[in-house]
């Protein structure tokens, strides 16, 4: 796990809310505090929807992409907000293909999610990542792939970014 100072708040802002850099992510869950608080588990409820279309039962949180409207609407104006969380989780085909890294030393099955937290408190956003196990894993391989993974995506972006 790492945690990242994102010097430019402005960009990586847009690229979270305008654009669709992380439409394929998973929300598990967002907050967002301004006048008041506003606070979404990413949790599908599977009784809101009809019969035929459930979502694969694999699928156990909506998308970033459905939520990322409602986000940004309420993150518009001139005010910025006092403090922010949006957790992501990767999508599964990603994970997947980071598990095929020949320098992975841990089994793929104990993976349940890479996860990405974008957290803005105090005029300063933080990126930090993290992984859920089935099981303890003292193993710290994968966490270096993850780590790294993020840091070229932010540098791909053009997003100024340093370690905490």
């Amino acid at each position: 796990m790492i945690a990242l100072k994102i010097n430019d708040t402005r960009k990586m802002m847009q690229t979270l809310l305008s654009e669709t850099t992380f439409d394929s992510f998973a929300l598990q869950e967002a907050s967002v505090t301004m006048d008041t608080t506003l606070f979404l588990d990413g949790r599908l409820n599977r009784a809101f929807f009809p019969e035929k279309k459930q979502p694969p039962a694999s699928q156990s949180f909506s998308l970033y992409q459905d939520n990322r409207p409602l986000l940004s609407s309420y993150m518009k104006g001139e005010l910025s907000p006092l403090s922010f969380k949006i957790v992501l989780q990767a999508p599964h085909d990603y994970m997947q293909k980071l598990l095929q890294s020949p320098e992975l030393t841990i089994d793929p099955s104990s993976v349940k999610a890479l996860i990405l937290t974008f957290r803005f408190e105090h005029d300063m956003l933080t990126c930090l990542t993290g992984i859920a196990f089935h099981t303890f894993v003292p193993d710290k391989s994968l966490d270096t792939l993850w780590d790294n993974a993020v840091r070229k995506s932010l540098a791909h972006m053009q997003i100024a970014f340093e370690d905490m």
